[in-house]
């Protein structure tokens, strides 16, 4: 019989946007408090965002911009730690200083010289049991008859098939969501790397949440700020937003979902609806900005009002090769985080196209 003994939770995955970056050096040093020579620096980027570098150290990246091969003074960096980087940090790192993880993720994001913001965060139950509490196939054949609810969502997905060599991966909620959940057999994950026999590892599955966006930084924010344990935390926002049934009704909760969550306390992280930056740049175009001046300009082009020079610029502003600098790096990353929450991720190539620089010379030489 399955017991909660056999539960361990984890963060297999956190990532951190640092706002007021001048030099990596500070970084590494005064923020991670770690030393600066240990990391190696090579070409790396990541996705949705316009970093070109990235340094690293034990699976501790922090992705940067770099121009002409020098660290861009642009204000931003992102850190990213991995499972792999969390296990160096929990089981070596931090146990040589005599910290917990928690005690250091206080430490950094209470730093007062720091503008940070969590954008990822993928918190983990795993269940190590012989006899796991549930499967990803069986709590598939519940979301197949729809009797499940994530908060408001019915969405589900599957990936494979659960036989006796593989596993399948369940997802709750749509790719786009900000706390999407993960259910997959971690056994089958690891024998198909290791080149194992599935019956030859011990048994383990995994429930994974991954935080994004604003959610993130609620869900870490909140684990800091209670003396609760991260498992508590997990199932407690599972226990308040996932529910499974074992009939049409949907009266009688699951039995194997409830056993799993146990005596949690129900824990509520939400996010309020703030406007965007790219909202907040539009509210000042329209009031603020240059609107008014658009449509007198858009009305002179009709009207055939516009002199000779501002004609030939108005023409060689709809050339592809000059709309190639039109948007700079910061907002740029706020197209993309539009269309990435509108499910438009084909817009990604075309936009990270559009933050080249313009080109000066070519303009002043038009303008002469």
């Amino acid at each position: 019989m399955a017991t909660q003994k056999k539960l361990h939770a984890l963060i297999d995955w956190l990532q951190i946007q640092v706002l007021n970056k001048e030099e990596l050096r500070e970084v590494v040093g005064e923020l991670l408090e770690m030393p600066f020579d240990y990391f190696v620096e090579r070409k790396g980027q990541l996705t949705y965002y316009s970093y070109n570098r990235v340094i690293e150290y034990a699976n501790i990246r922090i992705y940067f911009r770099s121009e002409n091969e020098k660290e861009s003074e642009d204000g931003d960096c992102m850190i990213v730690i991995d499972g792999t980087g969390m296990r160096f940090l929990q089981e070596i790192y931090l146990p040589e200083k005599g910290i917990t993880l928690k005690v250091f993720l206080k430490q950094l994001l209470s730093n007062k010289r720091w503008r940070m913001k969590v954008t990822r965060v993928d918190a983990t139950i795993d269940d190590f049991n012989e006899i796991p509490y549930f499967t990803p196939n069986q709590l598939l054949k519940i979301c197949e008859k729809k009797q499940f609810f994530y908060g408001k969502s019915t969405t589900y997905d599957v990936y494979g098939q659960e036989t006796k060599e593989k596993g399948m991966t369940l997802y709750l909620k749509p790719p786009s969501a900000d706390d999407r959940i993960k259910i997959y057999d971690k056994q089958a994950e690891r024998a198909k790397v290791s080149g194992l026999r599935k019956k030859d590892l011990p048994p383990w599955i995994r429930v994974e949440i991954a935080f994004r966006r604003e959610k993130a930084q609620k869900f870490v924010l909140y684990y800091l700020s209670y003396d609760y344990a991260l498992i508590d935390v997990i199932k407690g926002y599972l226990k308040e937003k996932v529910r499974f049934f074992s009939d049409t009704q949907m009266t009688q909760p699951l039995r194997k979902w409830e056993r799993f969550l146990g005596k949690t306390i129900p824990v509520t992280i939400s996010v309020p609806k703030e406007d965007s930056e790219l909202t907040q740049k539009f509210r000042w175009y329209f009031y603020q900005g240059a609107y008014p001046v658009y449509h007198a300009y858009h009305y002179c082009l009709k009207n055939k009002l516009l002199n000779k020079y501002e004609l030939e610029e108005f023409e060689r502003l709809q050339t592809s090769m000059e709309l190639e600098g039109i948007f700079s790096p910061q907002l740029t990353s706020e197209l993309i985080k539009r269309a990435t929450e509108k499910g438009r991720i084909e817009l990604i190539p075309e936009l990270k196209h559009l933050i080249k620089q313009p080109k000066i010379k070519e303009y002043r030489e038009m303008r002469k």
